[in-house]
């Protein structure tokens, strides 16, 4: 699959909000198809054919055309990243295959319809490309083993480092 695909025509450049307003301007007759066109600079024949499924009842105005279906909303996305940023402080990194293992298991949970591999089990690189875009403050990497020691050391840290702000505030209190 191509991940960075350059247009090489100028098919399809209009925008959804000018041709919304010239089918609001052939609705309410104020200019017919060709002037419409023009003045919005849409297509004219995309002009009548969203027209006339408008008047048959096939299509809504605040319908958007696309071909990508996002897998997860952005709210589940984000809960996805708090995870893994979670993961992160309690020293328990993850890979990329691991995350992807992860992404088809929240599409499987929450019965979201998605396009995973099925027989491995696993979210396609394509997913996890976009998902790390979308998500640049993410660095997935492979995750560098923490001995005990250092681990100790750090909850270690992070006691003492309570305690003193512990005792600021109950000297506050006083």
């Amino acid at each position: 699959m191509v991940r960075t695909y350059k247009k090489k025509s100028s098919r399809l450049s209009w925008s959804m909000e000018n041709m919304k307003q010239a089918i609001d301007a052939v609705l309410s007759k104020t200019v017919g198809y060709r002037k419409a066109a023009n003045l919005y600079s849409v297509p004219q024949t995309t002009l009548e054919r969203h027209v006339a499924k408008i008047r048959k009842g096939e299509l809504s105005l605040d319908s958007t055309p696309s071909n990508f279906k996002p897998v997860f909303s952005k709210q589940e996305e984000e809960e996805l990243v708090k995870y893994i940023i979670e993961m992160e402080k309690r020293l328990f990194g993850l890979t990329t295959i691991v995350l992807r293992k992860l992404a088809y298991q929240l599409a499987e949970k929450n019965d979201k319809a998605h396009n995973f591999s099925h027989d491995k089990k696993i979210a396609g690189v394509d997913w996890l490309k976009g998902f790390l875009k979308r998500h640049p403050d993410l660095s997935i990497r492979k995750p560098e083993a923490t001995s005990a020691a250092r681990a100790m050391g750090l909850i270690k840290w992070l006691w003492l480092n309570f305690i003193l702000c512990s005792r600021k505030y109950m000297i506050n209190i006083i």
